[in-house]
């Protein structure tokens, strides 16, 4: 089959294979798209158009991070137009942001200079280490002049010399709280955009039917599996640059791991992320704590302010924006399903009740309303509703039966004789 030649009206000749295969693919590709993708990033940044040679920089920076998985040169370009889209929008809303901390409303740019493609390949192949970093002071020297011209677009030059010390360490004190703000702001914006598409009608919400596991298999090939009557939501944006879902219920995922973006797990409260891990989540509506279990890789857990570490093996017990190592009982609970077992810890029976019907569709009913305070402690495998039933009968001292055609649980000790 012949090679496909790239869109964007460039010169560039069809590429066999992978299209960034090595670094003098990247800069081929790189000097044949960066005018048109600069003036796409300028259509996009109105009046922060003076910053669309560093979003084009930013998205082929991106782009040779994700090499592997670019496999020809329309699936570069893509990647490219939703790179540079993505990235002109961050920018406007860090310079917003900026503009609003400084308290002052943001000007019309001033005639932008020509976009230097020279200037901006030296830029992208030093951020990426492609070539010797022969001149690395005059590299960090230019690069601070760059990040203080952008931090101090608006500010008069000083008319009066003064020590080179003291603009020097102005400057890199700057240049770090700049750092820090931006940081903060991506953040920030991430936090809503996820928050917002979480809670938006357009999410997809996956759930697993009773007495039913279900499989589910994202985008990025992480693979979830359900409880029973446990919700999944998927924001529509799910994929590169949104890697976020919410869970009701109980799961185990399995992440894909190599992802620009890390997983992110929201439960009650709780963040959990990670990258390619193996976990566990626990987190029904019900119930007021949640446990988060990692079986491989880590993860961070942060309810309010504080935020834990935990390592495969290991498992965090949040409850009441507090977190605490569970007892080896709780984490059986929250995690022994995977085992195909059920496990109970001095639950009282009006708990268990619906964990029956929830494992093993068993509708059972307490008409004596007293008994459903009585404790229940138990095991029980996942594929045997008998052993459940017995296991809660000899726990709780009641006796399970049928009223008619329905299940009941009575009191063992008042129950008739056959």
């Amino acid at each position: 089959m012949p090679a496909t030649s790239p869109p964007m009206g460039s010169d560039l000749p069809p590429a066999p294979g992978v299209p960034l295969a090595d670094a003098r693919s990247l800069e081929e590709y790189f000097r044949a798209r960066f005018s048109d993708l600069t003036t796409e990033a300028k259509s996009h940044l109105d009046d922060a158009s003076t910053a669309a040679p560093k979003v084009v920089e930013g998205a082929f920076r991106h782009a040779w991070e994700e090499r592997q998985h670019i496999q020809t040169p329309e699936q570069l370009d893509a990647f490219l137009h939703d790179e540079v889209r993505h990235g002109a929008a961050r920018e406007k809303s860090r310079r917003a942001s900026l503009h609003h901390y400084s308290g002052t409303a943001p000007k019309a740019a001033h005639a932008s200079t020509t976009a230097d493609v020279d200037q901006s390949w030296t830029h992208l192949s030093r951020s990426l280490h492609l070539v010797p970093d022969d001149v690395s002071s005059s590299a960090s020297q230019e690069s601070a002049a760059l990040l203080r011209h952008d931090a101090a677009g608006h500010v008069a030059e000083l008319a009066k010399k003064r020590s080179w010390k003291v603009p020097i360490a102005i400057g890199v004190a700057a240049a770090l709280v700049v750092a820090g703000g931006i940081w903060y702001v991506d953040r920030l914006g991430d936090e809503g955009a996820i928050t917002g598409a979480l809670a938006a009608p357009d999410a997809r919400t996956h759930v697993a039917a009773t007495a039913q596991l279900a499989i589910v298999t994202l985008d990025d090939g992480t693979k979830v599996m359900l409880t029973p009557e446990s919700r999944l939501i998927v924001p529509k944006q799910f994929g590169d640059l949104m890697r976020a879902v919410k869970l009701e219920g109980e799961a185990t995922f399995t992440v894909t791991p190599g992802q620009r973006k890390p997983f992110e797990v929201r439960a009650a409260d709780t963040k959990t992320v990670v990258t390619g891990t193996v976990l566990t989540v626990r987190a029904f509506p019900s119930e007021s704590a949640v446990v988060v279990a990692v079986q491989q890789g880590g993860a961070s857990v942060q309810v309010g302010d504080s935020l834990r570490a935990v390592a495969a093996g290991h498992a965090v017990l949040v409850s009441k924006k507090t977190m605490r190592e569970p007892t080896a009982v709780e984490l059986q609970e929250a995690t022994s399903w995977n085992d195909k077992t059920l496990t109970i810890a001095n639950r009282p029976l009006r708990d268990v009740l619906p964990q029956l019907k929830r494992w093993y569709g068993l509708d059972i009913k307490v008409i004596d309303t007293p008994l459903l305070a009585r404790m229940v402690t138990m095991q029980a495998s996942l594929d045997s509703p008998n052993e459940a039933i017995t296991g809660v009968s000899q726990s709780a001292n009641v006796k399970f039966g049928y009223e008619g055609k329905t299940m009941v649980f009575t009191d063992a000790k008042g129950a008739k004789k056959k």
